[in-house]
Parts: C-alpha cells; sequence; structure tokens
C-alpha cells in the first residue's frame, strides 16, 4: 500500500498507538522506533485497556495495585510517588497518557514526540480516537498459529489455554477490521512476518505514515529474526485445525486458506 508523503503537521505532532494482538511483535517494532532521534516509548501503560471510567475508584485501584504496572513504571523511572502525583492531576485518560509522557521524556535525551506501545489498548481505540483526534494507529498481525503457539508455551506471558491464545488474536483482529472501515486512512496493518524479512522497508512505511522525516534509524541486524513458524512443532494437528476454523474470517483474509 502506497503511504502519502504530505503528512498534515498537526498529524506529525500527534502520538501514535502500536496495537494489537500479544505476541505479534510489538515490541519489536517499539523498540526500533526509539532508535529514531526524535520518538521516544514508555514500558506498556494500558492506560486505554480497561473498561472502568476513568476517575473511579477500580480503575485507580489497576494502577495502583498491579506489580507488573509497578514494574514497567519503575523500568520508565517513573516511581510511586511521582505516577501517583500525576493520576491525581489527571481529570481524563488524555491527561494522564500526555503527564506520563513528557515525565518519561524529560528522561529522553531530547527526544520530542512519544509514541505508545500497548497491544491491549487496541480495547481503546475508539476513545483513543475521540480524546487524540490526530492520532494514528500501526496495527503489526502475526499468524495467529504462531500466536498461539507463543502462549501455549508462556515464554514471555503466563501460558493461556487454547481457547484464550484464540482470542487474544480474534478479537484484536475484529476491532480493528471494524475501526478500519470507519477510518481507513488512520491505520497502518504490518505484517510481522514481511516485516521481519525486510524490515528497512517496514520502517520507511511506519515513519512516512506517521509524518516523521530524516534518516531511517539503524540497528544491529542480528536483533530482526525471520518468522521461525515455531508452531508446527508445538500444536498438533486437531490444535491447528481449531486455530484456523476459530480465527474466521480473519485467517482467510489475512493469511488464505492454507497452513
Amino acid at each position: 500500500m502506497a503511504v502519502k508523503q504530505y503528512i498534515d503537521p498537526a498529524v506529525a505532532d500527534a502520538p501514535f498507538f502500536i496495537v494489537g494482538c500479544v505476541r505479534s511483535g510489538t515490541t519489536l517494532l517499539r523498540d526500533l522506533l526509539r532508535l529514531h532521534p526524535r520518538l521516544d516509548c514508555p514500558e506498556e501503560t494500558h492506560f486505554f485497556r480497561w473498561g472502568d471510567p476513568f476517575g473511579t475508584p477500580r480503575y485507580s485501584q489497576i494502577y495502583s495495585q498491579n506489580q507488573v504496572l509497578k514494574n514497567q513504571r519503575k523500568i520508565d523511572g517513573i516511581d510511586d510517588t511521582l505516577f501517583h502525583q500525576i493520576l491525581a492531576g489527571a481529570s481524563s485518560r488524555r491527561e494522564l497518557a500526555e503527564a506520563y509522557a513528557h515525565a518519561f521524556l524529560r528522561q529522553s535525551n531530547g527526544k520530542r514526540r512519544w509514541f505508545d506501545k500497548s497491544p491491549q489498548n487496541v480495547y481503546g481505540m475508539l476513545l483513543i480516537s475521540a480524546v487524540f483526534p490526530n492520532a494514528r494507529f500501526i496495527h503489526i498481525h502475526r499468524n495467529p498459529l504462531n500466536v498461539a503457539a507463543s502462549l501455549l508455551a508462556g515464554r514471555v506471558m503466563p501460558v493461556q489455554p487454547l481457547t484464550g491464545a484464540i482470542n487474544y488474536w480474534f478479537e484484536a483482529m475484529a476491532i480493528v477490521d471494524q475501526y478500519k472501515h470507519a477510518w481507513p486512512d488512520r491505520v497502518l496493518e504490518i505484517s510481522y512476518e514481511r516485516f521481519t524479512e525486510n524490515p528497512m522497508d517496514g520502517m520507511r512505511r511506519i515513519l512516512a505514515f506517521v509524518g516523521e522525516s530524516g534518516p531511517l534509524p539503524t540497528w544491529d541486524p542480528d536483533r530482526v529474526h525471520p518468522e521461525k513458524n515455531a508452531y508446527l512443532h508445538m500444536l498438533d494437528d486437531n490444535q491447528v485445525r481449531e486455530v484456523i476454523d476459530s480465527c474466521q474470517p480473519y485467517y482467510t483474509m489475512y493469511y488464505g486458506s492454507s497452513r
């Protein structure tokens, strides 16, 4: 898909959001984009993931008690005292996201533009669009057979049952598919398989889409590995068929009718 080279300046200054299914390459994209001289991204924030309204006790409780989120804030250099000051001073998710990002950017060696990489923020795409009207989305997708294999192995995330692994993928794809019908120009879809085969081309498309110019960042070529199709030795035939059948119509739309 050709990407227009002209980008409205308002878009070029707006945050953008990497969303999709977990275990689909969102971390790889974030880490490569962080090498750009103007861009930086905190660890996963999940600010738009949860369904509880901002300012309610349940919403605030998540960020006070979830140890994974606490650990990610520690990596960002945001201690609990500062975070709770940011949370208390915000009146909306947008204000929370912006205040957190600006506190993070103060430690980023002069980088000026933030983006967010929280795959499960896909559940909040509509709200993100409403409160950040110039924001764009990068949706990276990966064959659900390999997503399921990764989630069943539990190497990065806790082990998931097959039904849960399937629905991580299916729900993300369904949300993005519906969103694209309304706002096709706000979403750039990236195939994990094609990206890992030709990351330079993928980075060109992404940076043009979000309105960033200048030279492409460089990275160690060993950092990007083509897909290994681990599902071939991790899933049996019945599991493969269940994944393919349960992920329709999106499996066929993105990956064809065969394996």
